[in-house]
């Protein structure tokens, strides 16, 4: 279920390439790496403990010198229930109770040529070290950090801990911050809505285990060797990611299937071994289709692993790697495993590849994240009840995503800090629903080949790249011909709503002849929201003839004059439901019969807090 806005250095960047052409690939198939790492782990499994040895590779991109580097230490989040996370998370109440909760990193040792002062030279504010160097690091010149670090694991939380056997070790190692164009660190303390922004690099990492415990990491397995002391050691290398993650647990069964050249490796438990073709099945469904829709899938192999990251966390996504925790629905009656399966596989594009600012843009990867869900449960199980179809209980997806957003569509704007939004609610609202919506109302008067081939050449051309919201406006331009500018800033930095109404509907005949034409018809629109876009307006009289009108939306009303030779049986706004930021569907359209009855309308509105009930329930 994401990043920071990196501002790309075209020139600079070539001007790197040739100062070091070692670093470079080929440019759009590799990243640039900036951070690499090599690491050599321990798991204590009696201990839910970790002993690290860390080796960072790191170059300076900016056009400045620094003298200090930045890294996040996460698992400095559990600590105490005092800490930034904690306290702005919903779930603090077991850190407090007792220790074996809790989690933390001690750096044991820090190497720059040689060992540090920590007297004066180590500042650790929570998640954040600050690390001072020995003389400044200039443009394009690369610097090695050794870390001597250990982790103490807390009960699974927030996507990382231990959970009876199984460990989840997310966000666990010493991790650089991320340093911007201008020389300035983008290093934020671990948020509750807030998830990852990093540089992307190599990672080669060898994990040593209990000889019985299996393990899924990102990357691919290169080499494995048993030790003398009943452990063994696994090594992994992942190329051209921001990040890497692991699972371990003796109880782990392990199943593959190769999709597209792809390996995927599903870590089940055995509880759930009879579902283990049906959760394959998607997630090759969810490859093929994003594969053909964006770009390939750029790694070898991919894994989805059955697996507790805890309260506050759901499923999760990492570069190559997925968790889930599987439902006990009826899979034909209630999608859920399939929708969270979409939802953190299309981040592998979105947050994996592209990498945009999670901290400060998170709609960038959340909001993309979330309207490729609803396109692909469309693809996969119809436009209607695609997501629950029970107790004749019928909705969609994309009717979730609208109901999540009514939740609170009015609190924030959509591009703000992640850890400034009102609550967790409006966070969601914004961030993930409301986005989709922009997206999905763009495609909808784009047309479905135009917004593909956008999202398509979006992805192509800012892979590994950290795109902004300005990037994403300007390619949208350019690639329509089109000037949609005002659209997004209303809807991504305003907190201004849509709504359009049918106010009413008459005719009345001009010559005193009540059952015979010609009849003078008026349609009265009103635009109750601030955001203004261009509607469609469709008017169908009596004896069936349609009429379509088209209103700028600009001001906030507008009315409809026509002589007509029957009377008007109905008027909708939006007929084609182009508008699906439209808070309010039901005043979309007024008949001159007695449809519109109060009690329809009720009963219409108490099905849609249900279903924003049982969203807010499931929701990831």
């Amino acid at each position: 279920m994401r990043l920071f806005p990196r501002l790309l250095l075209p020139v600079f960047l070539l001007s790197l390439s040739l100062v070091v052409p070692t670093f470079c690939k080929t440019e759009d198939q590799h990243a640039f790496p900036i951070a690499s790492y090599r690491i050599e782990v321990a798991l204590d499994t009696l201990g839910k403990k970790l002993k690290g040895d860390e080796y960072i590779t790191f170059v300076n991109t900016s056009t400045r010198s620094i003298d200090t580097l930045y890294l996040h230490l996460y698992p400095n989040a559990f600590r105490s229930d005092t800490t930034t996370l904690m306290r702005e998370s919903m779930f603090p109440d077991r850190i407090k109770r007792e220790e074996k909760y809790r989690g933390w990193v001690e750096i044991e040792r820090v190497t720059l040529g040689s060992d540090l002062d920590w007297s004066d030279r180590k500042i650790v504010q929570e998640t954040i070290m600050k690390l001072p160097l020995p003389q400044p690091l200039s443009p394009t010149e690369t610097i090695k950090v050794e870390i001597k670090f250990s982790v103490k694991l807390p009960r699974v939380f927030m996507r990382m801990g231990y959970y009876n056997r199984d460990d989840m070790i997310g966000q666990w190692f010493p991790k650089m911050a991320v340093l911007q164009k201008d020389g300035r660190w983008n290093a934020n303390q671990y948020h509750a809505n807030s998830e990852f922004f990093a540089d992307f690099g190599t990672y080669d990492v060898s994990i040593t285990v209990p000889v019985e415990y299996v393990v899924g990491a990102s990357g691919y397995l290169t080499d494995e060797w048993k030790n003398v002391d009943s452990s063994k050691t696994l090594v992994f290398r992942a190329e051209d990611v921001h990040d890497f993650v692991w699972v371990a647990s003796p109880d782990f069964l392990v199943y593959k299937r190769m999709v597209d050249g792809i390996e995927v490796n599903f870590l089940c438990k055995q509880e759930h071994a009879k579902e283990v073709e049906r959760i394959l099945d998607e997630v090759e469904f969810a490859l093929k289709y994003y594969n053909s829709s964006y770009g390939a899938y750029p790694y070898r192999n991919f894994i989805i692993a059955d697996v507790k990251i805890g309260l506050g966390g759901g499923a999760m996504e990492y570069p190559g790697f997925i968790t889930i925790s599987l439902f006990n629905f009826p899979p034909d009656k209630i999608r859920l495993d399939a929708m969270v399966i979409y939802h953190e596989i299309s981040h592998q594009w979105w947050y994996g590849m592209v990498a945009s600012n999670e901290f400060e843009e998170a709609w960038l990867d959340e909001g993309f994240a979330t309207y490729s869900e609803n396109r692909i449960m469309e693809k996969r199980f119809g436009l209607k009840a695609n997501l629950v179809n029970l107790w004749r209980i019928n909705f969609s997806d994309d009717n979730l995503t609208k109901l999540s957003y009514l939740l609170d569509p009015q609190s924030d704007p959509v591009v703000k800090n992640s850890w400034e939004f009102m609550d967790y609610l409006s966070y969601r609202a914004c961030v993930y629903s409301k986005a989709s919506l922009l997206l999905e109302t763009l495609g909808n008067y784009l047309g479905q080949d135009r917004m593909s081939e956008l999202l398509r050449k979006y992805f192509q051309r800012y892979k590994f790249k950290h795109p902004t919201t300005q990037d994403f406006i300007r390619l949208t331009n350019e690639t329509t011909g089109e000037d949609f500018t005002t659209l997004f800033e209303q809807v991504l930095f305003g907190t201004g709503i849509c709504d359009y109404e049918v106010v009413s509907i008459k005719s009345e005949p001009k010559k005193g002849n009540q059952a015979k034409g010609p009849f003078q018809t008026e349609v009265m629109l009103k635009r109750l929201g601030e955001v203004v876009m261009p509607v469609d307006i469709l008017i169908v009289l009596e004896d069936g003839e349609k009429i379509k009108q088209n209103w700028d939306g600009k001001e906030r009303w507008h009315r409809i004059e026509m002589v007509t030779n029957s009377r008007i049986k109905f008027a909708i706004v939006d007929p084609e439901d182009k508008l699906a930021l439209d808070i309010n569907v039901n005043n979309n359209s007024l008949t001159s019969e007695a449809e519109d009855s109060v009690i329809l309308k009720l009963f219409t509105q108490s099905l849609f807090w249900f279903e924003g009930l049982v969203h807010f329930i499931t929701s990831y």
